[in-house]
């Protein structure tokens, strides 16, 4: 028996040396099925980077699967994407704006998740939000970070906020007039403009997007709307629409030199921390035709090309339980995602009432075909509107023709 076993080790011994590779490829496999790779825009600047880290030490600790993170730019990530799929990299798992599944779908850079999703997953979620990901009857993405928007203004110069469309232009001249300073922004100027103004287009029923998918951004509603925010810049009462990025208008605001803004609960500390010299109140978005805001979801999505798509899995799973969902709500003063996070006392406040009454009449982002190409038509047309350069119907009529193309 002895000399078999010593026979036996000779030979395993004599196979790694002739056939080193037989062990690497089974080696390497092992350690494949241990990674799991994510793609997150911002990570580099710290978006969601500390929950982020905590949840994926704590997944690595109980899992023994290693997550390796692949950082990209929010202005460069649809492209980013087509990139490293084209090149064999895709990741297993990303985290994108879901305006952009249909097209991903479309593609075939992501795949449906209804093969890993049980009803125990679905039962703890906010059964809305869960639907924003959802496309033609599958689900192709799960929402982890939800955002709502309201006005913030100035008491001490406003008195009863604006209620509706002409409210809100009267304030903002009213403003201009008495104190010299803007009376409203409208965030023009930035890669998010179109999602940063689709309360408008909404609460006018100007819907870029149909329910089968197809661009239709030259209606009758979307001109409407664009010629009623033309009145703001022909009045002067924002700033251009050339030089007006969102993240100024929270600068401006906490400078004295702005009267009105729509923006989401992430100012809140910028807000407080300058009420003394500049008060401020939230109020529901002034109403068009009927309330409406852009419920704008990010989520996590696997790829087709995914080399570990049951680790992915385990991973959105992991991060989706309320001890990590929770930090990762927080983090920017998100709405829940998780049916146990809408009792949070966080919620109970005046600042983020407002907020909340307003998601129920939310709306998902516009589930475009392809997301970089209608958000530079869009903007393009809306700021040949506001600027006088085109009217309104010819403007959108170009921009159809273009994404239409």
């Amino acid at each position: 028996m002895k000399k078999i076993m010593l026979k036996l080790v000779a030979a395993v011994m004599l196979l790694s040396v002739f056939v080193p590779s037989l062990f690497t490829a089974v080696h390497a496999e092992e350690k494949a099925e241990q990674t799991v790779s994510i793609l997150v825009p911002g990570y580099d600047t710290g978006y969601l980077r500390e929950e982020l880290d905590a949840g994926i030490k704590a997944f690595e600790e109980a899992e023994g699967i290693k997550v390796e993170v692949i950082p990209v730019g929010w202005d460069e990530l649809n492209s980013r994407i087509v990139q490293l799929v084209n090149g064999g990299q895709a990741p297993d798992i990303m985290l994108i704006g879901t305006r952009s599944l249909r097209q991903f779908r479309d593609e075939g850079i992501i795949r449906d998740l209804d093969e890993f999703i049980t009803p125990e997953f679905i039962e703890p979620r906010v059964e809305s939000v869960y639907h924003t990901a959802t496309i033609d009857g599958k689900q192709y993405g799960i929402p982890m970070a939800f955002s709502s928007r309201a006005l913030i203004y100035r008491t001490d110069l406003i008195e009863t906020p604006p209620t509706n469309w002409d409210e809100l232009l009267e304030v903002a001249e009213k403003v201009k007039e008495e104190h010299d300073i803007y009376g409203f922004y409208l965030p023009i100027d930035g890669p998010g403009t179109s999602i940063e103004l689709m309360n408008f287009f909404y609460q006018n029923d100007g819907f870029p997007v149909s329910e089968s998918g197809e661009f239709q951004l030259n209606t009758p509603e979307i001109v409407e709307t664009a010629e009623y925010l033309k009145q703001f810049v022909d009045k002067d009462l924002v700033p251009s629409p050339l030089e007006s990025e969102r993240n100024d208008q929270i600068k401006m605001f906490v400078n004295g030199d702005l009267a009105m803004f729509v923006t989401g609960p992430w100012d809140q500390e910028a807000l407080e921390e300058h009420k003394e010299e500049y008060p401020y109140a939230v109020a529901p978005l002034p109403e068009g035709k009927h309330p409406g805001v852009n419920i704008a979801t990010d989520s996590y999505v696997i790829t087709q090309g995914a080399k570990n798509p049951e680790g992915a899995w385990k991973f959105i799973e992991f991060m989706g339980q309320e001890e990590f969902q929770r930090p990762v709500s927080e983090a920017f003063n998100w709405f829940p995602i998780l049916k146990a996070e809408e009792a949070d006392e966080r919620f109970q406040t005046d600042f983020m009432k407002p907020f909340l009454e307003t998601i129920a009449f939310g709306y998902p982002d516009p589930h475009t075909p392809n997301w970089d190409e209608f958000n530079r038509a869009f903007v393009q047309a809306l700021q040949e509107t506001l600027l006088g350069e085109k009217d309104g119907q010819t403007a959108f009529d170009e921009a159809q023709k273009e994404v239409a193309e």
